[in-house]
């Protein structure tokens, strides 16, 4: 998404291999790769009169392909250096940023986490619960809604870092109000951090992002689909990721979840299936698109993963991602020979 080249290499790629879904980034660490009011422009894009998602849209469209714009939503930055430009959220908005700990660390300490990479630190995450948060991402989706002739919002990163996050200043306040007004509890305590208000807290924080962006949707062009990537443990999901995207199919907030089942082990990749089957009801399957690695399997590990989805009733798949495929040419011609026999 940085050139007019590379997008024209990546739609024939996907013409010839007979996708015909594409889901492009337009969203990375909270920056653009199209025009906006909200979002600084991505620094990998040279030329800042180019609108890669403006140039993408009808060269993909008349190739009969359906794009879907991918935002990583509450990932903010995973560099060791911070953003060069100066209206970047981390820059500006410290104050949003998401915390493991009541001692909340600078900027400066948070790029060093970024360098150093230990203990599953994935980078700098906004807060779900603060009450700014959630309006921000709003207005970004929106933009995009009102202003591209998109086929669907696909999110990413829509969970909590990890497990012990969501320590922001003003996500506690936010959860005191609200626990306070309904006399639950007049201060918060460190155990109350493990406790089930807290965590239904968070969940529901991030929840109503979910449900209030295709609230947004229906209102603005309700043609438009709302997918989002989910960690493929529904279990793992929902108590240490607060990502609780089976109710967000079964209330209809989401059209389709993009089940990350990118483990190269069958029996984890199986495991995950199994507890779908175990949870999640069958009219609910069918808007499940099992997500399979390219990335860190060979061809025929990726293709016995494809068969595995048709066997077990998932009818839709989705490859991740395009640049592995892209780097050989000959690993996705045995799985498009299974697919299209």
């Amino acid at each position: 998404m940085v050139s007019k080249k590379s997008i024209d290499e990546m739609i024939q790629f996907a013409v010839l291999n007979r996708f015909n879904n594409i889901v492009i980034q337009v969203r990375g660490r909270g920056d653009a790769f199209y025009n906006s009011k909200f979002v600084p422009k991505s620094s990998l894009i040279k030329d800042l009169d180019f609108d890669p998602l403006a140039y993408v849209l009808p060269a993909a469209k008349e190739k009969g392909l359906k794009v879907h714009v991918w935002l990583n939503t509450y990932l903010l930055w995973s560099s060791s250096v911070k953003p060069i430009q100066n209206e970047h959220l981390a820059n500006t908005k410290i104050e949003w940023i998401d915390h493991n700990q009541l001692q909340n660390k600078s900027l400066k300490e948070l790029l060093i986490d970024n360098k150093n990479r230990k203990n599953g630190f994935e980078g700098i995450y906004l807060s779900p619960g603060h009450p700014n948060v959630n309006k921000y991402l709003l207005k970004v989706f929106k933009e995009l809604v009102d202003e591209y002739d998109i086929d669907g919002i696909h999110l990413d990163y829509i969970r909590l870092h990890d497990q012990g996050y969501g320590k922001n200043p003003y996500a506690i306040a936010n959860f005191r109000k609200y626990n306070n007004s309904n006399n639950q509890i007049d201060a918060l305590s460190l155990d109350q951090y493990s406790s089930q208000e807290w965590n239904d807290f968070l969940r529901k924080s991030i929840t109503e992002l979910v449900s209030d962006t295709k609230d947004m949707i229906m209102l603005s062009n309700s043609r438009i689909e709302l997918s989002a990537a989910v960690k493929p443990s529904l279990y793992e999901a929902r108590e240490r990721f607060s990502q609780e995207w089976d109710v967000w199919l079964v209330a209809g907030y989401l059209d389709k979840a993009f089940v990350m089942n990118y483990a190269a082990d069958l029996k984890i990749f199986a495991a995950n299936i199994d507890i779908m089957y175990d949870n999640l009801p069958k009219k609910y399957r069918d808007r499940v698109v099992v997500g399979i690695a390219t990335y860190n399997q060979s061809a025929e590990e990726a293709l016995t993963k494809v068969k595995y989805a048709k066997v077990t009733r998932f009818s839709s798949v989705a490859f991740f991602s395009y640049n592995s495929l892209a780097q050989s040419k000959a690993y996705f011609q045995t799985i498009k020979n299974y697919i299209y026999k």
